[in-house]
């Protein structure tokens, strides 16, 4: 299937197995969410296996696995500087650096910004989305992919916890009971801005002050979930997003990786010669030249019959998803045939795919409204759409130009937000 270069899919990793994955599907051509949802762990990571094979891939790594933190450079270190990050840090870190992945973020005069993280958790990581058949292009931080703001943090809440962006490589996953406490650690005042909600618990000299603190240190928190009752600082709400949608977005401009070093993604050429490479220095070894030529011919015909093979189980799996097992070829062939022959009614004009055609040039008179469900029932003889448009007007022009053909059954029309839902039914005329 081709890839969608405009769609993006973003999945946010648990920190441990049990834990719940958030992934989404965002166009950036359509500016909306394709699909969305939640896994229970990350054994089920499986069921995204057909969305990442169709677009580029982006996991998001939670914060609180992570420690995103700055280090002064010493003076003639520049050149060396990846492999002298990890000894920088040797005295703030409880952990032998040898167990620790530290990736530079950003270099910033003589400071450096860093994430570090245990090789533990990456390799879980990468197992698990390997295991689902999934190649990610690249690995970021959560918190990281929330909006940035050139005075000011970023907040939003999931999963429990609060995601902080603090600046372009600086981010902390909080806890809600030690989010205040963190605050006040920032120095970040408690003064109230203009057209800023202000902190619970002000007194009526504060709220009487006529004074705005303007400095770069008045730093305000922009937050797009509630804002948590009794927490210090100066927050400022902004229009309300889903989290994923909004880290999404993020991921999609975010140029930060962590995969570095031996997590680096191979190049592309790189990977497929890989596999190749022991198998023609065992058969330069053990076999003669014509009986190596003669081997590699029948080895490349294998792979080329495995690669359809599995191509035609992907296909088969994305039509028929209730059948897991594949026991056979001619196992596959019977199904695909018994599926055809009965969307196809069996050579007649009962079954869904003369339906298909004689609605497809009907469908395309009436662009605004969008199709989200059919049901065909064939002992009933009738086809159930259920669809949504921008005006009511639209459902009218659809159900004139079906009644031409059809016997049209239109059910109630509700409108939600700025769409109008219902339902029709058709069924042939005698």
């Amino acid at each position: 299937m081709e890839e969608s270069v405009s769609e993006l899919l973003t999945i946010r990793l648990s920190s441990r197995p049990d834990q719940p994955v958030h992934w989404l599907v965002w166009s950036s051509e359509q500016n909306e969410v394709i699909a969305s949802g939640q896994l229970n762990d990350m054994t089920q990571l499986d069921e995204l296996t057909e969305y990442a094979a169709q677009r580029p891939v982006v996991a998001l790594a939670p914060a609180q696995d992570m420690l995103l933190t700055q280090v002064a450079i010493p003076e003639g270190s520049g050149r060396q500087l990846s492999a002298v990050l990890p000894f920088l840090l040797e005295e703030e870190l409880a952990q032998d650096i040898d167990h620790l992945h530290v990736h530079l973020l950003k270099r910033e005069g003589d400071l450096a910004h860093v994430a570090v993280v245990e090789h533990s958790k990456i390799q879980a990581w990468l197992a698990a989305l390997d295991d689902a058949g999934i190649e990610i292009n690249k690995l970021v931080p959560d918190a990281l992919c929330l909006p940035l703001f050139d005075q000011g943090y970023s907040a939003a809440q999931l999963d429990q916890q609060w995601l902080i962006r603090q600046s372009e490589a600086q981010g902390i996953a909080a806890e809600e009971s030690w989010l205040a406490s963190w605050l006040l650690a920032q120095h970040a005042p408690i003064s109230v801005a203009a057209g800023v909600e202000e902190t619970d618990g002000e007194d009526d000299e504060r709220e009487n002050s006529a004074e705005v603190d303007t400095s770069p240190q008045a730093v305000v928190i922009h937050h797009y979930t509630p804002k948590p009752e009794g927490m210090p600082c100066r927050w400022q709400a902004q229009t309300p997003e889903l989290v994923m949608e909004l880290l999404a977005k993020g991921a999609e401009r975010s140029k930060l990786s962590i995969l570095s070093g031996a997590y680096k993604p191979q190049s592309a050429w790189r990977r497929y010669i890989k596999p190749w490479r022991k198998v023609a220095i065992a058969a330069g070894l053990v076999l003669t030249a014509m009986i190596a030529e003669h081997v590699i011919s029948v080895q490349h015909m294998e792979q080329q019959a495995q690669a359809y093979r599995t191509e035609s189980e992907r296909i088969f799996r994305q039509v028929l998803p209730n059948f897991r097992n594949i026991p056979t070829q001619s196992y596959l062939k019977r199904q695909m045939n018994a599926e055809l022959s009965r969307l196809g009614g069996g050579g007649n004009q009962a079954g869904l795919l003369p339906w298909l055609a004689q609605l497809e040039p009907i469908f395309k008179k009436v662009p605004q409204i969008a199709f989200s469900n059919l049901k065909y029932d064939q002992n009933r003889g009738e086809l159930r759409l259920q669809a949504s448009a921008a005006e009511f007007q639209h459902f009218e022009q659809l159900r004139t130009l079906l009644a031409a053909e059809f016997t049209v059954q239109q059910g109630q029309l509700s409108k939600e937000g700025d769409r109008v839902n219902g339902a029709v039914v058709l069924r042939r005329k005698s």
